[in-house]
Parts: structure tokens; C-alpha cells; sequence
């Protein structure tokens, strides 16, 4: 199923391994910085919150920009550059536990979306080659 943009590029849904790819590359990350005594944990969680809207990364977290992928709004197909009251209602769901099992599952539903996504009107898709 392909979504259009606004700038009426068509998207491609991104693979539940690619997501799950882009999440173990940022997890590793956060897990790197959370020796650093105080600042590792600050680091670690408001990175894991607002991955998805940082504008140097231009709007894209390390993971995703690794794997090829992108969260973009479900409505008109834009970055998340930005956008972090977005990025971070994405991520909520993520950090309950329990429930971050079940929403991380949601990948595989019919349109891929998770909880997360749903709730911020977002969407996962594969960046259009350069």
C-alpha cells in the first residue's frame, strides 16, 4: 500500500525488519551513553523521545537513517523535522512496560503502524533514493 505525500511522491510502508533494525541502532546508542554518570540517562531517554525530530539529523533518527527509513506524518507524508510534541508521542508507548511488547508487535498489523503511530498520526516509510 503506497501513500501519498504532499509533495505527491509515492511512499513505501517500511519493513518490520527495517524498523526493527533502525530500533536495535538507536537502542545501542542510548545504551552507550548511559554510563556517563547523570547525564547518560538524560541523554539516553530524551534522545529515545525526540529522535524522530531532530533537526540536524533532518528529522530522522540514526537508526532509521541507517536502515533507509523515515516517520513521517500520516496525513501529508512530512518530515517529523521539528515536530516534537510528534516524536514524542511516537515514542511514549515505547516506555510502558509490557505494553511497549504489545505495541512493538504492531508492526506486523495489516498497515504496520504501531500504537505510537496511530496516536501521533504518523507513519514509518522507506526514504526515496537519491
Amino acid at each position: 500500500m503506497n501513500v501519498e505525500s504532499a509533495e505527491a511522491r509515492p511512499l513505501t510502508p517500511a519493513t518490520p525488519l527495517s524498523r526493527l533494525g533502525a530500533f536495535l541502532i538507536d537502542v545501542v546508542l542510548q545504551c552507550v551513553v548511559l554510563p556517563v554518570p547523570i547525564i547518560g540517562i538524560f541523554a539516553s531517554v530524551v534522545y529515545g523521545l525526540v529522535k524522530d525530530a531532530l533537526p540536524f539529523f533532518d528529522g530522522q533518527s540514526i537508526g532509521k537513517r541507517a536502515m533507509g527509513i523515515r516517520a513521517v506524518r500520516q496525513d501529508t507524508g512530512a518530515k517529523l523535522t521539528g515536530d516534537y510534541a510528534t516524536a514524542i508521542v511516537r515514542q511514549v508507548s515505547l516506555y510502558i512496560p509490557l505494553f511497549d511488547i504489545v505495541d512493538a508487535l504492531m508492526v506486523l498489523s495489516a498497515d504496520g503502524r504501531r500504537f505510537g503511530d496511530r496516536w501521533a498520526g504518523t507513519r514509518v516509510v522507506q526514504e526515496k533514493p537519491s
